[in-house]
């Protein structure tokens, strides 16, 4: 059967080859996969700046949902979100700034 190659991006396996191996990490699926998974580690205040600089997504703030779902390129954070992650930024900003003095 010969090697595997297993992604944990896109938790799955297939035989590991140049080709397969070349065609899957330049995928688009893979990609996506490997973006969300280093958006969970980012800083809460580039999230921010991140999504006050996009618009509001029209179909999610009406449905709820979005086909595009986190590619998309419009903001999914409503008002309140935008609130709350404001709050969280000032306050790891004032304890930063106490664990310094």
């Amino acid at each position: 059967m010969g090697k595997r190659y297993f992604c944990d991006y896109c938790d799955r396996s297939f035989q590991d080859n140049l080709h397969n191996r070349k065609k899957h990490l330049n995928g688009v699926q893979h990609l996506r996969a490997k973006r969300v998974w280093y958006d969970l580690f980012r800083d809460a205040a580039a999230i921010l700046q991140e999504e006050q600089t996009k618009k509001p997504c029209r179909k999610f703030l009406q449905t709820g949902q979005c086909d595009f779902g986190s590619n998309c390129r419009f903001s999914h954070m409503t008002e309140q979100d935008l609130e709350k992650l404001s709050a969280q930024v000032q306050g790891e900003s004032s304890s930063k700034e106490m664990s310094k003095d």
